[in-house]
């Protein structure tokens, strides 16, 4: 028993005759190596300019334009005025519809009197899955050739659908728009902002180079409608990316990414802000981990290289993640032993190296620089959501404990009775 509580004690690690921090460091290292490596690349292949090998379509094709709204109401309507006074695509080639939950009265109103076609989903608390779900069950598959969806604040190029219009008639089944931060009015929202750009250069820019799907972001997303309408109703989760992701690489069906349509959107300001949106998005961070841990093996003996590394994505940690997970192994191999700290310090210079390639150019990375300072507060808020997450999560499974109970003894009541 004793040896198994010294594993504790920092002398025992630093003993000559004992391997075992040589082993860790070596088990640690290969861990973190591989992530980096694979952002390495992806970052290399980012590199250069993006340019449409769409040629311009014979055919106009039919678009539902959909925006899904939580009780934001004002500002879908904005979106929309928006979306209906700048868009240069034939006006009656394209319809608009809203999944509207939980609107005050007064937008439902002022959404009435606009050529939209509302749907008010049947559960007055669901998912952004749910409320699409809801919306494709009032259309027939032949009703329109794409779907377009929005969330309730993007605002998107003029020439949005006559991009997607062109793609669809090339053969692209599936399409993610180039989403990018409106509100650069904090150094917080700043590095938000970086992040997704960092993202749509790494895992949609450079995975279409290199002949892999992009990744979907949830919105500023196009689809063939009919395909759409048969895979919505066996979406599950509150994810719509990542579901929809799965159930179109289950198909083979591959992602187009399309750089020059951007769709700009509003991102968090504050630390708080952006902690509370991390836990949000832990939630279906670890139940995809878990399905990625069982599915990863069969997707590769079956040689879906696209689906196994998407898979993989889901079981990296994130980049902030990544980043404090490196500083402390190499902080920590330090103290224990300096001679085997070196390849820690030089693995911390390539994930920089390939975060400064895959940069954005233009107003964010201007910004960037001023704002780099508020990195280790997003570093360790991303790092606290995790902690934050797993105590919401004891004490939700507490409180379904305690709800079970309660209804357990009151059936035993009702029989006594």
């Amino acid at each position: 028993m004793n040896d198994i509580f010294s594993i504790f004690n920092p002398d025992w690690w630093m003993d000559e005759n004992n391997n075992a921090l040589q082993i860790a460091d070596a088990v640690l290292f290969l861990l973190l190596c591989i992530p980096v490596l694979y952002l390495f690349i992806c970052a290399l292949f980012s590199l250069g300019k993006y340019k449409n090998p769409y040629p311009p379509a014979k055919v106009t094709h039919r678009f539902l334009v959909l925006f899904t709204v939580l009780r934001n109401g004002k500002e879908v309507i904005n979106s929309i005025n928006h979306f209906l006074d700048s868009q240069i695509y034939p006006r009656n080639k394209y319809d608009v519809a809203v999944a509207a939950t939980q609107l005050p009265e007064e937008d439902l109103v002022t959404l009435l009197q606009m050529p939209v076609n509302i749907v008010v989903p049947d559960k007055e608390q669901c998912t952004k899955v749910y409320a699409i779900q809801q919306v494709m069950e009032r259309y027939s598959p032949a009703e329109y050739d794409m779907v377009v969806i929005f969330n309730s604040d993007n605002r998107i190029v003029p020439n949005a659908l006559s991009l997607f219009n062109n793609a669809y008639y090339s053969g692209c089944d599936a399409i993610q728009a180039h989403r990018m931060t409106e509100n650069l009015t904090t150094s917080i929202a700043v590095l938000n902002a970086t992040s997704e750009e960092i993202n749509n250069n790494i895992f949609r820019k450079a995975h279409t180079r290199m002949g892999f799907s992009s990744a979907l972001i949830g919105s500023a997303m196009a689809f063939d409608f009919s395909m759409f309408h048969e895979l919505a109703p066996n979406l599950k989760g509150s994810d719509l990316s990542k579901s929809m992701e799965t159930a179109l690489l289950k198909q083979n069906i591959f992602t187009e990414y399309m750089e020059e349509v951007v769709c700009y959107s509003k991102k968090e300001e504050s630390a708080d802000g952006y902690e509370a949106q991390r836990i949000g998005w832990l939630r279906s961070q670890y139940s995809s981990t878990i399905f990625a841990l069982k599915k990863l093996p069969i997707t590769l003996l079956r040689g879906q290289w696209d689906y196994s590394l998407k898979l993989f994505q889901w079981l990296m940690p994130s980049r902030f993640l990544l980043i404090a997970l490196i500083v402390c192994c190499a902080i920590g191999i330090t103290l224990l032993d300096w001679s085997l700290s070196f390849k820690w310090y030089a693995l911390l210079t390539v994930i920089a190296i390939t975060f400064l390639m895959a940069l954005p150019d233009g107003e964010v990375n201007k910004r960037f620089k001023h704002s780099i300072w508020a990195l280790p507060i997003l570093v360790f808020a991303s790092v606290f959501s995790h902690f934050t997450r797993f105590f919401q999560f004891k004490k939700t499974k507490k409180k379904e404990k305690k709800v079970k109970t309660e209804e357990t003894e009151e059936k035993k009541n009702r029989k006594k009775d």
